[in-house]
């Protein structure tokens, strides 16, 4: 009860983490699958609402649709009932990308060099793919503006 009084656990994680505490005092896995199966019953322990809470964890801290499928996956959770249990409504992946990148870069804006340019704009999308988000949410955002651009480019 313990420890799910602080967040929620997936039963996978709740079996593991039984093991880890009482690997010494307890013989076989039944014991373990039994107390797990009775907090299910007694609605104390949810897959479905861990995946959910998970998702919009995840979401919130900025993650996009790749890193949140393998964390998801990772964590032994199915990504899309997870993300549509969370998010009725669906998730724009363009806003969250464009947040994230905002967040992190605000409005600095690009070198004027022609190379620094390019590794900063490399650098960008490298953190915006390592965050999960596929290169269509966010290649508009390393695209330069006119004014970046100045005399030679145009």
């Amino acid at each position: 009860m313990d420890l799910l009084a602080r967040r929620e656990h997936s039963s996978q994680e709740m079996i593991a983490k039984l093991k880890r505490r009482f690997r010494e005092r307890l013989e076989g896995d039944d014991l373990y699958h039994t107390v797990v199966d009775d907090l299910i019953v007694d609605g104390l322990l949810s897959d479905e609402r861990y995946a959910a809470s998970m998702a919009r964890q995840l979401v919130n801290r900025g993650c996009g649709p790749k890193k949140l499928s393998f964390e998801l996956r990772q964590k032994g959770c199915d990504p899309d009932s997870a993300v549509s249990a969370a998010f009725p409504d669906g998730i724009d992946w363009f806003a969250l990308a464009e947040e994230v990148y905002e967040r992190k870069f605000g409005g600095r804006p690009f070198p004027s060099d022609w190379d620094s340019k390019q590794r900063d704009r490399a650098k960008r999308g490298r953190f915006m793919a390592s965050r999960g988000f596929l290169p269509s949410h966010f290649m508009h955002l390393l695209e330069a503006t006119p004014h970046e651009m100045g005399e030679r480019d145009l």
